[in-house]
């Protein structure tokens, strides 16, 4: 996919023109759960490196860091989101925008194979699994809050399975902390909180019998 962008998709420089196209029953969420349109432009850029560099948006609601990111960048987006109705907002934005470079599907992430994509975009993803942190989009999920560390070490996990050279944006973290092997690259006040770059420097490969691991340079 490439980026073939419309003048209306180029013009989305505030979160108002983007609530805008939003229900009104999601547009009520977007300050509160929906990156904020500077702030995504800016993780966006930090997350492609070069051109159709492929970002994974880990609970990506109604696609508004990938719809952004997919209009000021020449990267690929894809969204995955378990509620089939954020889904399909998410996709009918994307097609009203004529974006070609990003596209939306339902899944739990556990389903998901991460190894094809460069750089993953956290913007706290779990978070409605904790009741006392915020209000839910809505009330289709089973919100048990058991699973917030569940899907806290999973993303661990897979992270610490990717190639070096895969970049992580996080806003408001994601629970935890990238595992080894990861450096920070950038930290930068934007939005409500800060943007964080972690870039995987070398992998660690556990020898069977030790707990000495081998490192591997980076691909920078």
């Amino acid at each position: 996919m490439t980026r073939r962008c419309s003048q209306r998709a180029r013009a989305l420089v505030r979160d108002r023109d983007f609530d805008a196209l939003l229900p009104d029953a999601l547009r009520i969420h977007s300050a509160r759960h929906f990156t904020p349109v500077p702030v995504a432009r800016r993780a966006a850029r930090l997350l492609v490196d070069r051109p159709g560099a492929c970002i994974l948006d880990v609970g990506s609601a109604i696609g508004k860091f990938c719809v952004v990111g997919a209009a000021t960048t020449d990267g690929v987006f894809v969204g995955v989101e378990q509620r089939p109705h954020l889904v399909g907002v998410a996709t009918a934005l994307a097609d009203a925008l004529a974006l070609r470079n990003v596209a939306f599907f339902q899944a739990d992430i556990v389903d998901v194979d991460w190894s094809p994509f460069d750089g993953f975009y956290l913007f706290n993803p779990f978070v409605e699994y904790v009741p006392s942190a915020t209000d839910p989009i809505d009330d289709t999920l089973t919100l048990d809050p058991a699973y917030y560390p569940f899907y806290v070490g999973f993303v661990r996990q897979r992270l610490a399975q990717a190639r070096s050279g895969t970049r992580v944006v996080t806003y408001h973290g994601f629970g935890a902390e990238p595992p080894e092997g990861y450096v920070l690259k950038a930290d930068e006040a934007c939005g409500s909180d800060r943007l964080q770059l972690w870039v995987k420097a070398y992998s660690v490969q556990r020898r069977p019998g030790t707990d000495r691991g081998r490192f591997d340079p980076a691909i920078q």
